[in-house]
């Protein structure tokens, strides 16, 4: 979207940091809500399929209004749709496969999200360089109605929605206020999940405007092929992706959750490292394997952490929430914080902050987080956070 706005609207760096803080802001805003919703719910494919059907609507307006204000518009409710279709996923297949088959699950997950991306980046790709720019949005709206439409085809039965909400059996109807104070206390008390919000936080705010920057480079100095390239960039990610959230899901449960975090948070500094240093499109492109590393771990890791830290309270979805609002924190300020940066000191400068942060980001992980998964960890840590939030 970026790539399309400064080079068919002609929209400046600044005017694009804008379009993306209102986008994530909004995003912010509507996760936390979604993710309590969704827990109290039974409506969750209905809520997907809804939520995928306004984001269609929604990325048609650049193609047909170049004004800020509407496209502003357009991406405030698309950032609410936004946040319904993460929390609703991992729900509905928590309370499919439950907790034991979650890893497997969320890793195949993943690697199917990441193929599909990259069949989309394909398209998008070929048909904004040879066929029409504005192309793109048409696509994107048709994937989004077609997922709308594969919402619908989960077989309502196959879902347990107290396992959903990551609760027991014991959990009933008339204890939902004390759940729902259990979720705050969860959030304000588990030491473990602070800092893992913490770690989410910083990391977005590092990497969120690294490949949009890109993009923009590449649109700058090679305007013809600048969208065949900027779709190349997120092929080649996915195509890492998706082996590593298969290997994540395969491996995690015996190797553990902090060898991989380790491993994602560490090619992030490697990344932006790379591109500061830079404008050859065909190193930036290759650098987009390290991309594929980090997002490829963090996509599977992040579900995985929540579930290990909220198991048996009956608030998954509102911590899944809590934990990506602060990733669309992250990602709001550290998409305007890049793309102003940019505009005021250049691209490379604004590389090097972005690089920055995420050697801050890796050193707290490093540092403070302790290892989750319930088999790997003493029960008196793993269960020390959740025990003060349900007295």
């Amino acid at each position: 979207m970026a790539t399309y706005l400064i080079t068919t609207s002609h929209w400046n760096e600044a005017s694009i940091g804008v379009f993306l803080l209102t986008l994530n802001l909004a995003t912010v805003i509507a996760q936390t809500p979604s993710g309590w919703l969704i827990d109290n719910t039974r409506y969750k494919r209905y809520l997907t399929a809804g939520a995928a059907l306004t984001i269609a609507i929604c990325v048609l307006v650049p193609a047909f209004a170049s004004e800020m204000a509407p496209v502003l518009i357009s991406a405030a409710i698309l950032g609410l749709a936004a946040a319904v279709i993460p929390p609703a996923i991992a729900a509905i297949t928590l309370g499919i496969v439950g907790p034991s088959g979650l890893t497997k699950q969320t890793g195949s997950n993943q690697a199917f999200n990441h193929a599909g991306n990259l069949v989309s980046a394909v398209a998008i790709g070929l048909v904004g360089t040879y066929v029409v720019s504005w192309g793109v949005s048409p696509i994107v709206a048709f994937l989004a109605c077609s997922a709308a439409i594969i919402a619908l085809m989960i077989p309502e039965k196959s879902i347990d929605h107290t396992i959903a909400r990551g609760g027991v059996s014991k959990i009933e109807k008339n204890n939902q206020s004390e759940s729902e104070r259990s979720a705050l206390a969860l959030v304000f008390t588990n030491r473990s999940l602070l800092i893992f919000m913490v770690c989410v936080g910083m990391f977005h705010l590092s990497n969120a405007a690294m490949l949009p920057l890109a993009g923009q480079k590449l649109a700058l100095e090679h305007k013809e092929l600048s969208t065949l390239y900027i779709s190349i960039c997120v092929v080649i990610a996915q195509i890492v992706m998706i082996g590593i959230a298969v290997l994540v899901g395969l491996r995690c449960d015996q190797w553990g959750r902090k060898r991989f975090l380790l491993v994602g948070f560490a090619v992030l500094p490697l990344r932006g490292l790379l591109f500061s240093q830079t404008e050859n499109p065909y190193l930036i492109m290759s650098g987009q394997i390290l991309d594929g590393i980090g997002a490829g771990i963090y996509g599977v890791i992040v579900i995985l952490v929540v579930a290990d830290l909220t198991r048996g309270t009956g608030v998954f979805n509102f911590a899944t929430g809590v934990v990506i609002t602060i990733q669309g924190l992250g990602a709001s300020f550290g998409s305007f914080l890049g793309e102003w940066w940019a505009g005021e000191y250049g691209y490379s400068s604004s590389y090097a902050l972005l690089t920055a942060l995420g050697v801050i980001a890796l050193l707290i992980l490093a540092v403070l987080m302790p290892e989750t998964h319930p088999d790997k960890v003493k029960p008196s840590r793993f269960n020390s956070g959740r025990s003060r939030s349900t007295t």
